[in-house]
């Protein structure tokens, strides 16, 4: 499983490692279905001119095709923990319908 981590932002080494390790936390029992992972980290600035971080997490599953997630808040740490967890939940029902019904 490929890790790639692309962020724009001052703390981007620290950021870095944070979502590999959550990655590899929580991929731990499907990393041979998963071929790559892409993650994204940014600022973004909210219509309230509030300064808010986004992670998106793109997983290239195994037979099961891409699968995308987004979130944004404040802190990037808590925006990477839940982008993590909910491609981890994604990932896991994406493999799972790919699979063939066992006879």
């Amino acid at each position: 499983m490929e890790i790639r981590v692309h962020a724009a932002c001052a703390r981007a080494a620290a950021l870095a490692d944070h979502a590999r390790r959550r990655l590899l936390y929580v991929l731990r029992s499907r990393e041979h279905q998963v071929e790559s992972v892409e993650v994204r980290l940014g600022d973004t600035r909210s219509r309230h001119g509030q300064k808010e971080g986004y992670c998106r997490v793109q997983l290239r599953l195994v037979h099961a095709g891409v699968a995308s997630v987004v979130d944004v808040g404040k802190d990037l740490y808590d925006a990477i923990d839940r982008a993590v967890d909910r491609a981890g939940r994604l990932a896991v029902e994406h493999l799972r319908v790919a699979q063939p019904a066992a006879a």
